[in-house]
């Protein structure tokens, strides 16, 4: 008998059920596809940024062992650094080269030499500049919001002013600010002979910095005199001799004049340039025409044109050269 047609109301009560029965078989079925195709299309992205993350990461390369100049020019990342379109740009990739090359000096041509020096420090310098300048940022925020910061803040502003050996906000916004690029980076060429000086191959000291004492982080100067107790501070690596600098020129009392007429360019809107702020550094070594010496390294070299670097926004992948 046709269930279909019958007149049978138990059958078609039963009927119903299966009905709604097949019903519901077929809606989950369908439910479930759908559900399942959404989850697979999320999946799919999932899998498409972990496989862009990963492509991201391709791009941070790090370079070992590199014990010779000849390794270092041959890297891809030093050999597509261009002095002549950073110049032009005033952009340069987030570089850190860790240790210079023991080789220097075999470089027969002085203009390559000084060229691959530049690509190694002028990074460096740039970096803990942007540091500074981030810090100094947060200092002004604090500061003009003074009554609303947290417990974090206060304790964060405390340890820095402690650090900085001053005990105002308004004292830290003048030790706390960028050094000219140009001026690091010609003291560091003074400093180290364009980094083939025994102290900058050998203990990373790009800036001649004395350390007095017992203390083992020091290279002893072979012209020392018997008597003399101090040696040229040496660093695990380049970046930290240029943190420790700038440190130095941002808290010693030495360089006092040096930060408050910093401050007061910068808070007259006037560039900071090496040739300018160079004339507060008399303290800085013995020489009688040190700071002259300084001036003609950096008007000979251009390096003022370097005084107003950034990072590049899509190179701030830190690519370690070791």
């Amino acid at each position: 008998m046709n269930i279909l047609i019958t007149q049978n109301k138990s059958i078609k009560f039963l009927f119903r059920i299966y009905y709604f029965i097949f019903l519901l078989i077929v809606l989950s079925v369908l439910t479930s596809l759908i559900f399942t195709n959404s989850f697979y299309q999320k999946s799919i992205m999932t899998k498409n940024v972990s496989i862009n993350s990963s492509e991201k990461d391709l791009q941070i390369s790090y370079i070992r062992d590199l014990q010779t100049a000849k390794s270092l020019l041959q890297n891809k990342l030093i050999d597509d650094l261009h002095i002549d379109q950073i110049r032009e740009t005033k952009i340069i990739p987030n570089i850190t080269v860790v240790k210079l090359p023991n080789d220097l000096k075999s470089i027969k041509s002085i203009q390559n030499r000084k060229e691959l020096f530049i690509k190694i420090t002028l990074p460096l310098i740039v970096q803990e500049n942007e540091k500074l300048l981030s810090i100094n940022k947060k200092i002004k925020s604090i500061k003009s919001n003074i009554n609303k910061i947290s417990r974090k803040e206060a304790i964060w502003a405390q340890k820095l002013m402690k650090d900085y050996k001053v005990d105002s906000l308004d004292a830290l916004l003048i030790n706390v600010d960028e050094i000219p690029v140009s001026l690091a980076l010609a003291q560091a060429v003074i400093e180290s002979g364009w980094g083939t000086s025994r102290f900058a191959y050998e203990g990373n000291a790009l800036f001649g910095q004395y350390v007095w004492g017992n203390a083992n982080e020091g290279i002893v100067p072979n012209e020392r005199e018997t008597d003399a107790k101090y040696k040229i501070k040496s660093f695990n690596s380049l970046s930290e001799s240029v943190a420790s600098y700038m440190k130095n020129l941002n808290t010693n009392f030495h360089y006092n004049e040096f930060r408050i007429n910093r401050f007061v360019y910068r808070s007259n809107m006037i560039p900071l340039k090496g040739t300018n702020l160079v004339d507060y550094l008399f303290n800085y070594s013995i020489e009688d025409d040190y700071i002259d010496k300084v001036k003609k390294i950096i008007e000979i070299n251009k390096f003022e044109d370097f005084d107003s670097l950034s990072i590049h926004q899509e190179l701030l992948l830190m690519t370690d050269i070791i």
